[in-house]
């Protein structure tokens, strides 16, 4: 997938909350590019959610509501 143009709209230090949260991205229908950075051998510390810059407002919505913000 091309992430040229795709924006970090949120970073997870807790791994399930990230993949809740990029399911219920997907389910919108917005495409979600997972970045997952680890420094050793253990699952990725963080978890960055990116979404194509044209989804990002929408993208925040939905977070936000399922964050209860």
């Amino acid at each position: 997938m091309n992430t040229e143009n795709f924006v970090t709209v949120r970073t997870y230090h807790d791994r399930i909350v990230g993949e809740l949260m990029i399911a219920a991205l997907e389910n919108a229908g917005i495409r979600v590019f997972k970045f997952e950075e680890s420094n050793s051998v253990l699952p990725p510390d963080n978890i960055e959610i990116k979404v194509h810059e044209e989804d990002v407002d929408f993208a925040l919505e939905i977070i936000e509501e399922k964050e209860g913000l």
